[in-house]
């Protein structure tokens, strides 16, 4: 059974929880609510969790049907947050015994990666996919960094997309592009990568955004769907598999069609399995011809 409604995972699987915001990406994360929900504090504390156990319940199920499920982790911290140091090296022992699950490690956190990866890690661990998080132009030098760490597979999530990247990113070493739109309560704005300061009023000084730039403006920032368009196209002329999540929205996973098809593309399993069956969308995620020409005329305005 899945466990989680991100639609490019049949698992997720938080050895730990708690996080620090440390790029654009992260202003408005979605683990600020649940950890709140939980009673702990989202930021600046890192927690063991007690589910150690279940990724043992899915690898037997995938040994029984002899296919393989992707596991993302962490989905509430970073598998590579320094304050996690005195668990990794157990959560690495359980990666690397599990062949049939491939785990999905998405970082912001690359330039951690080469001295915290396991001793007999070589090449990479077949079942384990190095991800770096990106969607503005200005960490897309993340990729670089993740570029020479030897792995399976290298793949980047672009959630979310807060500029149109697709100019300047270089897929080059990677196998996989994730992308789509920030969702959470409140107004939706435009994001900018820089801020003017002024005195007087005139400009004296251009700033770039960085965390603080929204870490207390409420809502949500805007994905047109242009950039998401350039970004599948630059990644499908390199031959790779796209997945598209979802449009920018109250409700994570809204509008999986508005590329106008259902974009959920992945790598090959390793071993010469065949991936798990996916839970079927659900059919108030998949967006009418209507809703989608409305949100595109509404986003020709800007």
């Amino acid at each position: 059974m899945e466990n989680t409604g991100i639609s490019w995972a049949h698992n997720t699987q938080n050895f730990w929880v708690g996080c620090d915001k440390i790029a654009p990406e992260c202003a408005h994360c979605y683990i600020d609510r649940v950890l709140q929900k939980q009673g702990r504090e989202p930021w600046g504390e890192v927690y063991r969790t007690q589910t150690w156990a279940a990724p043992n319940k899915w690898e037997t199920d995938c040994a029984i049907h002899n296919y393989a499920k992707r596991v993302f982790t962490c989905s509430l911290s970073d598998f590579f947050h320094v304050k996690a140091d005195p668990w990794r090296d157990e959560a690495w022992r359980i990666i690397r015994k599990s062949s049939r699950l491939v785990w999905l490690i998405l970082t912001k956190r690359p330039a951690l990666i080469e001295s915290r990866l396991p001793d007999d890690w070589g090449a990479g661990y077949p079942n384990v996919w190095l991800g770096a998080s990106t969607g503005c132009n200005q960490t897309l030098n993340k990729m670089d960094v993740l570029r020479k760490i030897p792995c399976a597979v290298r793949w980047i999530s672009s959630e979310p997309l807060l500029e149109d990247i697709s100019q300047q990113i270089n897929l080059d070493g990677f196998h996989w592009v994730v992308t789509g739109g920030e969702s959470g309560a409140g107004s939706e704005y435009r994001w900018s990568p820089t801020s003017t300061i002024t005195s007087n009023g005139k400009v004296v000084a251009t700033v770039k955004n960085k965390i603080d730039h929204d870490w207390n403006r409420s809502g949500r920032r805007k994905m047109m769907l242009k950039w998401a368009e350039n970004l599948r196209d630059k990644t499908k002329a390199a031959g790779l598999p796209f997945m598209f999540k979802q449009v920018t929205s109250a409700r994570s996973g809204q509008g999986v069609n508005a590329l106008g098809q259902d974009w959920h593309e992945f790598p090959d399993a390793p071993h010469g399995l065949a991936w798990a069956p996916r839970n079927p969308i659900d059919p108030k995620n998949l967006w009418t011809p209507v809703q989608i020409e409305k949100l595109r005329k509404e986003q020709n305005g800007y």
